[in-house]
């Protein structure tokens, strides 16, 4: 009996051990709404993600003579999907299928460049996030952020400082994007 309780436990505790050398990064960047544009009355648009990265990765990083591939803790284009739908509802839109407009927001690049000596690190992350809007009419409007962010440090490059790197490179975009009026305008001009 003692046998039947002890071994899983003893197993779940080395698995446990196991987990906490993660791979994963815990993308969660910084949200960053638009003000309201109180002339948008019910205009519906749709909103959809797409990822054109030749590799999910989000970093690689040379660690006990192995390279360590570092991907990231959500699918980004819903994140990013996600992060566009709640700015444009912060602008006054509803977000729905058969839209006067369709938004697309494409990850075109997000790495991390990560070098290490024995006793400094150095990341330089960049991103390239586009937003195409399509119009029912077939006018169409393409608006690129790109932002880049690089850190140095003392010893060792670790998941923390990465992710860090890259949520702050992601917080960059998005804030840009709520910045930015000239998607709001182009759905303006078109949607009538």
């Amino acid at each position: 009996m003692l046998k039947r309780v002890i071994f899983p436990l003893l197993a779940a505790f080395a698995l446990a051990g196991c987990a906490t050398s993660s791979n994963t990064l815990d993308v969660t960047p910084k949200m960053t709404l638009p003000q309201q544009d109180p002339s948008l009355m019910g205009v519906t648009i749709s909103v959809n993600g797409a990822d054109q990265r030749t590799s999910q990765a989000l970093a690689q990083i040379n660690r006990d003579n192995q390279l360590v591939t570092l991907t990231p803790s959500r699918d980004l284009r819903f994140l990013l999907q996600e992060v566009l739908e709640k700015q444009m509802t912060a602008r006054g839109y509803m977000i729905g299928p058969n839209g006067a407009v369709d938004l697309q927001i494409v990850v075109n690049k997000l790495y991390a460049n990560v070098t290490q000596g024995n006793l400094r690190y150095s990341i330089t992350t960049n991103a390239d996030i586009s937003i195409t809007a399509t119009a029912k009419n077939g006018n169409r409007q393409v608006k690129t952020y790109r932002q880049t962010y690089s850190v140095e440090g003392a010893f060792n490059a670790t998941n923390e400082k990465i992710t860090n790197a890259v949520n702050a490179t992601m917080s960059d975009v998005i804030s840009d994007m709520a910045q930015d009026t000239s998607i709001n305008d182009f759905i303006k001009q078109n949607s009538r």
